[in-house]
């Protein structure tokens, strides 16, 4: 240590110490808000990679992490989907390593049947499923209206699922194939028949209003701690706003749920419920 911090009284050391982490930590923050606010602002690029958009086509939202073979099969079961209006499959993707593979499989397997365009989000990170509300929250800022599709990529679905999803959709409204009644937890919870009323919709296999991604709190509110979580979230602020969340009975088939990223998750799922539903006792950005 140089000789004229040396004669520093250690009091004045401590101080300036944690002066100087007042200043990053403060800087860091001002980063991460002009950052939030570029996203809100929808600041930022969905590229247009196959096919032309129409005003009228249904946006369905997909993320891709860690399933590179999938996506070549999430085309082809939307193209073979039997519904009245045309798709856009607006893809997120949180694994830069993979970015270069999924652009060569929508370049050779493209557009057709019920698929009208697809669309691509190269995240520089991984950010969770939010990023399916970020996509959403473009769609709007551009004048998307009317519910979207949520789908993810390690799901199989019958070529008349979204049409299914579709009679369920409406104003505020979430639908969905994973949907229980909660009993004061998140994993004290109970199955429900078709359109019975839930606590809790997944956002894999879900027809969900737009307005949902509307107010900045959807993104703003959510404590860094639980940003994986966006499933109990969009379900909890539904839930507090008045909207019908409902159980929509149709077959999915899963695959590859060894690299499902969700269970690692399940030890904080609970924790979060508590937080919401208990006062917001839990922590909150550990």
């Amino acid at each position: 240590m140089p000789d004229g911090y040396r004669s520093l009284p250690r009091r004045a050391l401590g101080r300036a110490a944690r002066d100087y982490r007042g200043a990053v930590l403060a800087y860091r923050q001002r980063r991460a808000d002009q950052r939030m606010r570029r996203m809100l602002d929808g600041r930022f690029t969905i590229e247009l990679l196959a096919g032309e958009v129409h005003e009228e086509d249904l946006a369905v939202v997909v993320c891709l992490w860690n399933r590179r073979e999938r996506l070549a099969d999430v085309i082809r079961l939307l193209r073979d989907q039997r519904v009245d209006r045309h798709l856009r499959l607006v893809l997120w993707n949180n694994q830069p390593d993979d970015e270069a593979h999924y652009r060569r499989v929508i370049a050779e397997v493209g557009v057709g049947g019920a698929l009208r365009s697809i669309e691509f989000r190269a995240s520089p990170e991984n950010i969770g499923g939010i990023g399916r509300f970020w996509a959403a929250r473009k769609l709007r800022l551009a004048g998307y209206r009317g519910p979207f599709v949520m789908l993810d990529d390690d799901q199989d679905v019958e070529p008349d699922f979204i049409r299914s999803l579709l009679e369920r959709a409406g104003e505020r409204v979430i639908a969905g194939v994973w949907a229980y009644a909660n009993h004061g937890s998140y994993w004290n919870r109970t199955d429900l028949a078709d359109r019975e009323r839930a606590d809790y919709v997944g956002t894999g296999g879900c027809v969900c209003d737009s307005e949902i991604v509307t107010d900045d709190a959807f993104f703003t509110d959510l404590p860094e701690r639980y940003r994986f979580l966006e499933d109990i979230w969009m379900s909890f602020l539904a839930a507090r706003l008045g909207w019908r969340l409902e159980k929509a009975d149709l077959p999915v088939t899963f695959v590859l749920d060894e690299t499902n990223q969700n269970h690692t998750l399940a030890y904080i799922k609970d924790e979060f419920y508590a937080y919401l539903h208990h006062d917001h006792t839990g922590p909150t950005d550990a």
